[in-house]
């Protein structure tokens, strides 16, 4: 038995060696590629790939070729690339410049605010798509466990807020982000009810929920009978639980619960947290109803949807409800 363990073993590191043998020559043949050509390569692949990909997490070719782009390419090469019509191109060279940390990369982020192309990325198993003005962002200010990457400093996210967020007809999802973290300050209150209405932004809503403000109750009332943007109604609901919403909520659970639902759905979930802020008799009673019709697998999953939004937002009033049950989805508080 160990002697067929020391051949797997053998076999594994073998292969794995002409596998990095084989990374190593391939990288070996693009690094006397032009980089004109590198960079024509990227965009015809026209995807955003990280160092591995698939089940098998193999290093893909993109990859090399942005090692290839971020090791030949000068400072001034890769600021220019950031303006190349490819998306990918102008990703990548910007990851590069953020990397190298060489660079005062301000003035790129904001001439970046308005680009809204589509940028399409894979990394590990998952694909997706983002706005490259996001990736922009993203790349200088998220934390990664890297400290010598580019960062933009406090006073340099100052400005960038402001400008996404008083600036006209931003597209970026940074500027929903920030709306929903945003605290009620009453020097933000006109510009957030002027996006929502004037743009129809429905996180700018759940914004001015924290208010409070009767004048917006209609706003989200609108939102909660909008099948499409209930949601984001639910969510303003869990800032503003005003007395005049409860009726719409209590419908929609009861018409839910005769439903075949799953456990995934964030709807029901933000469902559930906007009627535990009422903390009375009406919602208690409304939820026991709920457990008590709900049959086989779907009293599971209602009686996981309340038992997080318990989790999050306690009350004396519910205790009893239900046992804590496992849930094997951490969901992050919404709509606060």
């Amino acid at each position: 038995m160990c002697h067929f363990m020391g051949k797997q073993t053998v076999i594994l590191i073998f292969t794995l060696f002409l596998t990095l043998f084989s990374c190593k020559e391939k990288q070996g043949k693009l690094s006397s590629v032009p980089l004109n050509e590198i960079v024509t390569e990227i965009a015809n692949c026209n995807v955003l790939m990280g160092s591995a990909v698939g089940i098998a997490a193999q290093r893909p070719e993109q990859w090399d070729r942005y090692d290839v782009l971020r090791s030949k390419a000068t400072d001034v090469e890769l600021l220019a690339l950031t303006n190349d019509t490819n998306s990918v191109v102008r990703c990548y060279a910007f990851q590069a410049l953020v990397e190298r940390n060489s660079t005062d990369l301000f003035p790129v982020v904001l001439r970046h605010l308005s680009d809204t192309a589509t940028l399409h990325t894979l990394h590990g198993c998952i694909g997706g798509n983002q706005k490259t003005g996001d990736y922009f962002l993203e790349a200088v200010t998220e934390e990664n466990g890297n400290h010598n990457f580019y960062r933009l400093n406090d006073k340099q996210r100052i400005t960038i807020d402001s400008l996404i967020l008083f600036g006209v007809g931003n597209k970026l999802e940074a500027r929903d982000k920030l709306l929903s973290n945003l605290h009620p300050l009453n020097q933000y209150y006109s510009r957030i009810r002027q996006i929502a209405v004037d743009e129809n932004n429905n996180m700018a809503v759940v914004t001015l929920a924290k208010y409070k403000k009767e004048q917006d109750k209609a706003l989200i009332e609108k939102l909660l009978m909008d099948a499409k943007s209930q949601s984001y109604g639910f969510a303003a609901v869990v800032n503003f639980p005003d007395r005049s919403f409860y009726h719409t909520l209590e419908q929609t659970l009861k018409h839910e619960v005769a439903k075949t639902n799953t456990n995934h759905s964030e709807r029901l979930k933000l469902l559930y947290q906007a009627i535990v802020q009422y903390k009375d008799q009406l919602s208690r009673q409304l939820f026991e109803s709920i457990l008590q019709e709900a049959k086989g697998v779907q009293r599971i999953y209602h009686a996981d949807y309340l038992y997080q939004a318990l989790k999050f937002y306690p009350s004396p009033i519910y205790d009893g409800l239900l046992k804590p049950i496992y849930s094997a989805d951490s969901t992050k508080k919404s709509g606060t």
